[in-house]
């Protein structure tokens, strides 16, 4: 009798696991890692494949990494131009469902950066949600609960961003990344680099200019280590260094996306206002 009741639990419990295992979903960059852990909460085991501070575009996978991916219920990636390397991993995965979060979303001038544009954010959580919920049914309901808050947070914020005043021209002095968030929210701006491409002599006068000319407080800078570059502009112009987070290359991964695009609001409120 007691090895009878002992058998009987013993089933319970490893029914109760199973019904309380976390699928593994592993993520190619941090917009992707941040909407799946969004979507998910705890309900699943969500990894950042990219070291913080790593360029996407520069990610190399090693074997660990690749192996990995092999034993993962799900490889999220952002998109195939941003991360050529996802396409060439994902030919190699047998068992791993691939989602790429850009499905349907056309790219602008080969720009991968389309998640600054909240709506297209929105369309990204969506794509990763619905294979989210073919990868674990029985958690769709709440995944999608999960989507509908995060979407409703990014459409406010998207609002927010819509109604700011546009007093003046951004200026960014870092590598260029915003054109998407430009494009929505129908800034002005000028910037120093020509994408990545640091500017050439000229192109520093002709910027040191503008700020002089238009009395410009603030430039704009991807992260608060600024290149040297954008430290230059500042020391020679007076202007002081905002951060406008693009999520591209992310050292703090503890932040949310809805944080760094907050602080972005936060930043260019005070260069319109100043």
């Amino acid at each position: 009798m007691k090895l009878r009741t002992l058998f009987f639990l013993a089933l319970f419990t490893l029914s109760e696991t199973a019904s309380y295992a976390e699928i593994s979903v592993i993520c190619s960059s941090f917009p992707a890692y941040d909407f799946t852990r969004q979507i998910t909460g705890s309900l699943a085991d969500v990894k950042l494949l990219l070291p913080p501070g790593i360029d996407p575009h520069d990610f190399e996978p090693s074997p660990s990494d690749i192996k990995a991916l092999n034993d993962a219920d799900a490889f999220v990636f952002t998109d195939p131009e941003l991360e050529a390397w996802a396409l060439k991993i994902s030919a190699s995965l047998r068992n791993t469902r691939i989602i790429n979060a850009s499905e349907g979303i056309a790219l602008i001038n080969n720009d991968p950066h389309i998640w600054l544009d909240l709506s297209l954010a929105q369309k990204m959580t969506a794509n990763i949600l619905n294979s989210l919920c073919k990868v674990d049914p029985d958690n769709s309901k709440s995944y999608t609960l999960n989507a509908d808050s995060f979407c409703s947070k990014l459409n406010e914020l998207d609002d927010a961003f819509m109604a700011v005043k546009k007093k003046r021209a951004l200026v960014f002095a870092d590598e260029f990344s915003a054109g998407y968030f430009v494009r929505r929210y129908g800034f002005d701006y000028v910037s120093a680099f020509d994408g990545e491409n640091e500017p050439s002599v000229r192109r520093m006068a002709e910027i040191l200019k503008y700020i002089r000319k238009h009395k410009t407080r603030y430039i704009f800078a991807d992260t608060s280590e600024a290149p040297s570059v954008t430290r230059e502009i500042s020391s020679q112009s007076g202007a002081g260094i905002l951060v406008f987070g693009t999520g591209h290359k992310v050292y703090d991964t503890s932040k949310t996306f809805l944080e760094i695009m907050t602080e972005n609001y936060r930043n260019i409120q005070e260069a319109m206002n100043d």
